[in-house]
């Protein structure tokens, strides 16, 4: 019975790594057939003159303004560490009562 187990499992793991391998280089997301027709140094100076007009691009929105900002905490660092010390103590005491 473990003889036909281990060949099952042995099947069943070929059987899975051969369906991933398969599917190795799918992941390949860009064009490779395309090239473009700027050179990196033009396209720096079209980015830099649209900063210079005052375009801001997706990635340089800055969202603090529209964050509500974070409340500082009212209970100390020793406390807390209190409390941890505590919670950690009574559940050592739930598994190994005095």
């Amino acid at each position: 019975m473990v003889h036909k187990q281990l060949i099952a499992l042995a099947a069943f793991a070929t059987l899975a790594f051969a369906g991933t391998a398969a599917r190795a280089d799918d992941i390949t997301m860009a064009d490779e057939s395309f090239m473009s027709s700027r050179t990196r140094a033009e396209v720096r100076a079209e980015v830099l003159k649209a900063r210079a007009d005052g375009v801001t691009f997706a990635s340089e929105i800055d969202l603090a303004p529209t964050m509500t900002p974070k409340k500082g905490s009212a209970v100390s660092r020793e406390q807390v560490r209190a409390e941890v010390g505590d919670a950690a103590r009574k559940v050592v005491m739930q598994w190994y009562p005095a």
